[in-house]
């Protein structure tokens, strides 16, 4: 069964009750009134899933992204076959890392994040500016090695949490 507004309002309204905080930030998540807000062609933004992967030693899981030149967690846009918002933040780490999806363990099943943040134009794609909803779920990898996806990344590898895009979340990791 595809995602459903029911299933992203139930991972926000858990995310809420947790991170009070951050009601600003998820506001135009919840104002989305139909699924339309899954796809990629939906302006001015769309909901996209993101795997924050931890190992054992506390480092995290960042990709060089091909497109925008700079490192950032696994994740991406949402397909029609995703069953749920962390599913789909799986599939995308598998698909930009090589890791086998075995040595990765959702840590918690509602998100440890939500970010959104602009995305520049693409006139190559012929997609204009938009935000990107960033849904974030918190992952264990227990074991795997890293072959990066080339015609997804650049490159993979683990590094200082510190080297995230958001020191909010940063701070949440200090807990794991």
């Amino acid at each position: 069964m595809p995602i459903t507004i029911a299933h992203l309002r139930e991972q926000l309204t858990a995310y809420l009750d947790r991170f009070p905080e951050s009601a600003d930030e998820v506001q135009p998540l919840l104002d989305l009134d139909s699924e339309d807000g899954f796809d990629r062609a939906t302006l001015p933004g769309h909901v996209t899933a993101s795997a924050i992967v931890l190992d054992e030693c506390g480092a995290v899981l960042l990709i060089h992204h091909r497109a925008l030149d700079r490192w950032f967690q696994p994740g991406g846009h949402l397909e029609p076959g995703d069953e749920s918002l962390p599913a789909a933040a799986l599939r995308e780490a598998v698909e930009e890392t090589g890791l086998d999806p075995i040595g990765l363990e959702l840590i918690e099943r509602f998100p440890i994040h939500v970010d959104v943040h602009p995305i520049p134009a693409n006139p190559r794609r012929g997609e204009g500016a938009h935000d990107h909803y960033d849904v974030r779920y918190l992952f264990r990898c227990t074991r795997g090695e890293l072959r990066p996806r080339t015609e997804e990344v650049h490159a993979a590898e683990w590094r200082p949490a510190g080297d995230l895009d958001s020191a909010v979340l940063v701070e949440r990791l200090r807990a794991y």
